[in-house]
């Protein structure tokens, strides 16, 4: 399919979409000239999705629920974070400790598990929530602003993981596929990493194309991890991937 030809399912882009569609463009150009021609596939994805003020996640518009571009279960009823609240508990019973949650969207989870955990005298020592965006911070902020109290006191942000092993429950609702990731592709057993350069004038309408290239040093060191034989036992498996 050429540009002319090209054909999309989805509404017409907003004039203020375009102007900004064109700068993240720009800024993952820039990125690909800064890297020697070639950006990898994960730091693509840092860009497109959480670059700050540019990226999906941390450019301000609405994403969740009536509005948005997508809907997920904490968003439509209390019922899902009350669900996942009751198995929280009993793990916490077991381990106490706390809850961590990995990229808290709106911070609906959150508040319904949070009450939830309050009504089954169960709520952890803290509520950690590990979050790369400002913008949905400050909306998750927002949200709890009207929650008791007593549960608003749980809550603690991380930019990171935690250094040291916790105790208690992890939670990560609709997080893996908007997690930045290495791409490969094997074949005759030779593994390639895949990433983005600019394409010729023409060839894309993006100006920039899929280009599988040999692996990095850092990317090779993951690549043996996944194929060693401990890879099959996965708590055993080693490597930054």
């Amino acid at each position: 399919m050429t540009p002319d030809t090209a054909v999309t399912i989805l509404p017409p882009l907003h004039p203020d979409e375009v102007r900004h569609g064109a700068v993240v463009l720009e800024a993952v150009r820039d990125a690909i000239a800064t890297h020697g021609g070639w950006l990898s596939f994960d730091d693509y994805l840092r860009i497109v999705l959480y670059a700050p003020g540019l990226g999906y996640y941390s450019a301000g518009s609405v994403k969740f629920g009536r509005g948005g571009d997508f809907v997920t279960a904490p968003e439509l009823s209390g019922l899902f974070g009350r669900c996942v609240a009751r198995q929280c508990a009993e793990i916490l019973q077991l381990t106490g400790g706390d809850v961590l949650e990995l990229g808290a969207g709106t911070g609906a989870l959150a508040a319904s598990v949070l009450a939830a955990l309050y009504a089954l005298e169960a709520l952890p020592r803290n509520y950690f929530i590990l979050e790369v965006s400002a913008d949905l911070r400050t909306r998750q902020e927002q949200r709890f602003a009207s929650l008791p109290q007593a549960l608003r006191a749980r809550l603690r942000w991380l930019d990171r993981l935690p250094a040291a092993p916790m105790a208690g429950v992890i939670l990560a609702n609709e997080v893996a596929d908007a997690l930045p990731f290495k791409r490969f592709t094997v074949t005759s057993d030779t593994p390639l990493e895949g990433g983005v350069a600019l394409s010729p004038e023409g060839a894309s309408m993006l100006g920039i194309g899929w280009q599988p290239t040999p692996m990095q040093s850092t990317s090779r060191s993951c690549w043996r991890a996944l194929t060693s034989p401990s890879a099959r036992r996965l708590p055993t498996a080693r490597g930054r991937c």
